[in-house]
């Protein structure tokens, strides 16, 4: 729907519109405040949709917006365009791609024990996908790999991740896979596509943890999570199985095994990449 903007309440993060003569209110979550706020004035046309979800706000209903498709400032000649999710999603069609090579990454981390204490996540398996620009497999692999910090594993870890004697049989050093890691990224220079901020955040602690150079600065990284949350016009976060779910129309049993998230993280970003060549 499209509408003028009324009036427009930062504080609680609302405006309202005049729709066939009556004032009606619109409200957005703190993340879409945070957001859109900044484009919104009185008078501006705003182009959005709603879920079915409403709250009182100074005692009258307002309904919740789903996102936003368009929001123009009135200009004299032509209207400043501030923001056009069909050219954000355009553009986001364009730079994916364009990509090369791509790195598909999990990691998993050790988790603190049940008391309370110091501790700092470690990377204990890592799992990964590496793919030509033709779409073939180069590589693809799963390691385990031995703690630095804390030596010992907690049970916590060990149950979630379901943990056997194969796992202290087959761990490995960290500058091992820091070495396998570094060996892809200077030969192939990849993309690292990751579901998610917190492997990044690992890895970028790891180097630090094992007082190492890092492999790759924070540009060489997409996250794949963000794209949805900006392609769809998502207000929260979406699961990496939830959205394999949305796409195949099947149920994926996740089974916490590095590689296995790393396809799937592959599987999700091919099925967005053919969302958008049909959009």
């Amino acid at each position: 729907m499209k509408r003028v903007i009324h009036q427009i309440n930062e504080d609680h993060h609302y405006f309202t519109c005049i729709v066939d003569g009556k004032e009606e209110a619109y409200y957005l979550t703190k993340a879409q405040a945070k957001k859109f706020f900044d484009y919104l004035d009185r008078g501006y046309i705003v182009d959005f949709e709603l879920y079915n979800k409403r709250k009182i706000i100074f005692g009258r209903y307002a309904w919740q917006v789903a996102y936003f498709s368009a929001i123009e400032r009135p200009a004299y000649r032509t209207n400043k365009m501030l923001y056009d999710l069909s050219n954000i999603r355009h553009q986001m069609k364009s730079i994916l791609q364009g990509f090369g090579y791509l790195l598909f990454l999990d990691l998993e981390m050790t988790m603190p024990p049940y008391y309370k204490g110091p501790f700092e996540a470690e990377i204990i398996q890592a799992g990964y996908i590496l793919r030509s620009p033709a779409g073939e497999v180069v590589q693809q692999g799963s390691m385990y790999i031995k703690p630095t910090k804390y030596k010992k594993i907690s049970p916590r870890t060990e149950k979630f991740l379901k943990l056997d004697q194969s796992y202290y049989d087959l761990a490995i050093d960290y500058h091992i896979f820091y070495d396998q890691l570094r060996d892809m990224i200077s030969m192939y220079d990849p993309k690292i596509i990751v579901w998610g901020k917190n492997d990044m955040l690992a890895l970028k602690a790891s180097y630090v943890i094992n007082e190492v150079e890092p492999l790759a600065d924070m540009n060489a990284f997409v996250n794949l999570l963000q794209i949805h949350k900006t392609y769809y016009n998502l207000s929260d976060d979406l699961g990496l199985f939830k959205a394999y779910e949305i796409y195949y129309h099947d149920t994926y049993h996740q089974s916490h095994d590095a590689l296995d998230d790393a396809k799937v993280t592959l599987m999700v970003y091919e099925a967005l990449l053919k969302e958008m060549k049909g959009a």
